[in-house]
């Protein structure tokens, strides 16, 4: 409940890169429509820069990262270790493919695996979370669909962004301006997080004061956090945050990663501008930073029922 920044790092950048390749091989098999030297020169290498760059944030929040990989032993029943998996696999396919259009056209087979590992490596993302039954705020599908909403959100608008400083009409996606989607995917993303947060708010706990500790008795309450002193339950499951801190936050989430940039591209549907795309990403950016540290904030693990914010 408390993340630390590298695993919020971590989440937002991979998101991001996935994005790009899944739309980068998703019109590949469509029309073949994104030219080599664009995919050689500039797409493929910025997106595996970011998928390195969330990798190397990946080791930041780890006790011991010299045994980072150790993790993907467990495979066969942790998402995490099937996440350790596909992020490297996803990064190897890229550079096949790289090597490919650098020499010739790029067989169709290799699009195909490279959706389906991006894909692949946004469930096991969001089933690390999704997976865990006792925190209500997570343990649902929309967990699932708003990592994607977001990644393909962050990503479709940085494959604009590359394509406008590749400056070639040859690597146009489809015959509507780029920023048409760019507004959509916006539109679907803010949709669903106001439905998460509308959600959220009527969520009760499953338990009490009474079934948390054991006491029977319908007028119990707490008058102590059962510690002298501080301890790790009563540090790192709550965020320590005002209800105006966490309000403001919601704020700068709803400006910053959604409505600034819907905006930005409703202006790019008729004046297409460089400077205004990167401005929507970076803004994009800022807001998904806030997005994903209110996503790890707002769980209320089942352990405050008894600490609360007494901690």
């Amino acid at each position: 409940m408390r993340p630390q920044f590298s695993i919020i790092f971590f989440t937002t950048l991979v998101g991001m890169a996935q994005g790009l390749l899944f739309f980068i091989a998703l019109a590949n098999l469509h029309n073949q429509s994104i030219p080599n030297a664009f995919l050689t020169n500039l797409a493929l290498p910025v997106a595996f820069a970011i998928l390195a760059l969330s990798l190397i944030a990946s080791f930041f929040h780890l006790g011991h990262p010299e045994r980072a990989w150790r993790a993907a032993m467990m495979w066969r029943t942790s998402w995490l270790s099937r996440e350790v998996i596909a992020l490297p696999a996803v990064m190897a396919v890229t550079v096949v493919i790289f090597l490919y259009a650098g020499f010739g056209e790029v067989p169709q087979w290799l699009w195909i695996v490279l959706l389906f590992t991006t894909i692949v490596l946004w469930v096991c993302t969001a089933k690390i979370y999704q997976c865990i039954r006792f925190i209500q705020e997570w343990s649902h599908p929309s967990t699932l669909t708003n990592f994607i909403l977001l990644g393909a959100t962050s990503g479709w608008i940085l494959l604009e962004l590359l394509i406008a400083l590749w400056g070639d009409t040859s690597a146009q996606l489809i015959d509507a301006p780029l920023s048409v989607i760019a507004f959509v995917l916006l539109f679907l993303s803010l949709s669903l997080k106001l439905w998460i947060w509308s959600r959220n708010r009527k969520l009760k706990p499953k338990s009490n004061l009474a079934t948390a500790t054991g006491i029977k008795g319908n007028n119990i309450r707490q008058t102590s956090m059962g510690l002298m002193g501080g301890s790790f339950n009563t540090r790192e499951f709550f965020h320590h945050q005002t209800d105006k801190v966490i309000a403001n936050i919601r704020k700068i989430i709803l400006l910053c990663a959604y409505v600034i940039p819907m905006i930005l591209m409703a202006y790019a549907i008729t004046s297409p501008n460089f400077l205004v795309i990167t401005l929507a990403l970076l803004i994009n950016y800022l807001g998904l930073l806030a997005e994903r540290w209110m996503f790890f904030a707002e769980a209320n693990h089942p352990q405050n029922l008894y600490y609360q914010r007494v901690s």
